[in-house]
């Protein structure tokens, strides 16, 4: 973390203005959206509800007293109150089942659409790839899996908090007013200070509550690390290192979740000295009533009630402080998502003088490019202006590290850093192949249409394609095209370049850049694919070391160091004698 963003990652730990403006970036969506109304309506019915809860147990205190009024003075009117209470009491639980079945309703429905729109504003833009590759917001998957419940199971209970709290001092109040004005006001006080005590002792569990879910996503991370690169681990036999860096994880869990319990403990203490002297407020304030007969002995155990009650709804902030801190870490992770992609759609952002800027055209143009690494620290090329025209299939050569994959993110505008302009066809009208092509976990004939599924699906064209790639077996031999695998454990890397290869015959690109495409097939194989290529009139432009690979492209870009370039033709390279070789030996000599 730099030095810059410290600052703002010490605001997020604390309960203050950017805390409460980002819940309400998060909600406001939801809410201000024109389908809402469904939702208000429920949080209408359920704050009605909450209000009429408090009603009843302002109505339920007052059976209370009389039911003990009655016992003491061994009245059969007892049993009368016992049954209207149990009567009460269980109406009051259906009503309480019912409104419960409805606010979880509304989460559902709000944690559904929520999920929705951050996904939505997660894949444009490619925000994703944003964000995997500056690396500052971490498990992206599980902040979108696990942490929007508890935001809106928290906003969703404010409303409900509030009202109730209200409505509950309202009516306690007036029970307590009329026995003891004197025990009132020494609720007030007790409450303002339990909640300048509760706020003191739960600053600290905010930063603790972060600590800790970071601490468990990292652990998370770590396994899920390990069960993706299961292979090339068990080859290393890298289990002893492995071992120790999950160790390590466990060990930061527990570290954060043992300060958490032992300042749980101190937590603990603190609340039950609290709670002892708010027990003995009655004692001080009402038995010197009953004692000289001013209030009758129900009264007692009524004015306790009612005066817990009263604690609670003045306590809001008290109660208020716990739900926001454990629901704080969940509100920063998400809204560090919104933040990312509000900040890479930021017009302003777009204009930037470091900015490459790519437009429409007819052909795939570069002029006076400049291409650096995403955050700045190198230049990778130089002024680089190029035109492939169709037909004019382009290799680019070059030592490794000179830029010559980053040169196809800056063209696909996954790297933007640099300058010049870049003109391309229509998107529709090029295809990206990496070297290590994307498996989907899906069904056959969906990995070969990828991304694309509703076009080019007639299974005679998918079998013509793999039998010009020279493997007509291939499909019988997976299992058909409905068979459904995890196609990244199940094929080979040259299958799954063979695989993508079909999948540029079956979407008939104009134009397709291909990186280090054909790295894993066997030189037959490669050659048959790019004879494909050239049949079905799809200009290629590739990466690769391969001398193989000069023979299917007369335009040739040596990538060197500094920033340097040198573009050749095919007839030029035949006259220097040009092969791989020669290519790292011109390099080096420039």
């Amino acid at each position: 973390m730099s030095v810059d963003e410290q600052p703002a990652a010490a605001r997020s730990y604390k309960l203050n203005a950017l805390f409460f403006r980002r819940l309400y970036t998060l909600s406001a969506p939801y809410w201000c959206r024109l389908e809402a109304w469904k939702a208000w309506a429920i949080m209408a019915m359920l704050l009605s509800s909450a209000a009429a809860f408090s009603l009843v147990g302002g109505y339920i205190s007052n059976l209370v007293a009389d039911s003990t009024n009655a016992l003491v003075a061994k009245q059969s009117i007892y049993w009368r109150i016992m049954i209207w209470m149990t009567f009460v009491g269980l109406m009051q639980t259906l009503a309480v089942q019912m409104t419960s079945w409805f606010s979880s309703w509304l989460l559902l429905d709000w944690r559904k659409w929520m999920t929705r729109h951050l996904l939505n504003a997660y894949m444009h833009n490619r925000t994703y790839y944003e964000i995997e590759k500056d690396g500052f917001i971490d498990n992206p998957d599980q902040r979108l899996q696990e942490e929007v419940p508890s935001v809106c199971q928290t906003v969703i209970g404010i409303p409900q908090f509030i009202l109730s709290s209200l409505m509950t001092i309202a009516v306690q109040a007036n029970i307590i007013v009329q026995v003891s004005p004197n025990m009132f006001w020494a609720v007030v006080i007790y409450a303002g200070v339990n909640t300048l005590v509760s706020m003191w002792l739960y600053n600290p569990t905010i930063k603790q509550s972060w600590d800790l879910t970071v601490a468990q996503a990292r652990m998370r991370s770590r396994l899920m690390h390990l069960s993706d690169n299961a292979e090339t681990i068990a080859f290393y036999r890298g289990e002893n290192s492995e071992r120790k860096g999950l160790h390590q994880r466990l060990h930061d869990v527990a570290k954060v979740k043992m300060t958490m319990i032992f300042y749980g403990i101190r937590m603990s203490v603190v609340n039950q000295v609290m709670g002892l002297i708010f027990s003995l407020l009655p004692i001080f304030f009402v038995v010197p009533l009953y004692f000289s007969g001013k209030v009758a002995y129900g009264s007692i155990d009524q004015v306790a009630a009612a005066a817990a009650m009263v604690l609670s709804g003045l306590s809001v902030i008290s109660n208020f402080i716990p739900t926001m801190t454990s629901t704080m870490p969940s509100v920063v992770r998400l809204s560090e998502i919104q933040e990312k992609f509000n900040q890479l759609n930021d017009p302003q952002r777009t204009h930037e003088e470091t900015h490459i800027h790519c437009r429409q055209g007819e052909i795939v143009t570069l002029e006076h490019v400049d291409v650096a690494t995403p955050g700045g620290e190198q230049q990778l090329v130089r002024d680089l202006s190029l035109r492939v025209a169709e037909g004019q299939h382009t290799l680019i050569v070059g030592q490794t590290g000179v830029g010559k994959s980053s040169l196809l993110r800056a063209i696909a505008g996954l790297w933007q850093r640099g300058k010049g302009e870049i003109q391309l066809p229509p998107h529709q009208q090029m295809m990206f192949i990496p070297q290590k092509p994307y498996m989907v976990l899906t069904d056959l004939r969906s990995q070969l249409l990828y991304p694309k599924p509703t076009e080019n699906g007639d299974d005679r064209l998918i079998q013509q394609a793999f039998t010009r790639l020279g493997r007509p077996d291939f499909l019988a031999k997976q299992g058909g095209l409905d068979c459904i695998k995890d196609w990244r454990k199940v094929l080979s890397l040259g299958e799954q370049q063979l695989v993508a290869f079909a999948r540029i015959l079956l979407h008939q690109p104009r134009y397709v850049f291909l990186d280090e495409a054909t790295s894993a097939m066997d030189v037959e194989t490669e050659h048959l694919a790019y004879l494909a290529l050239g049949e079905a009139k799809i200009t290629c432009i590739s990466v690769g070391h391969r001398e193989t690979l000069m023979q299917f492209h007369p335009q040739k870009l040596h990538l060197m160091a500094h920033g340097e370039w040198r573009l050749t033709q095919h007839s030029e390279a035949e006259q220097q004698g040009d092969d791989a070789a020669s290519y790292h030996i011109q390099a080096r000599a420039v």
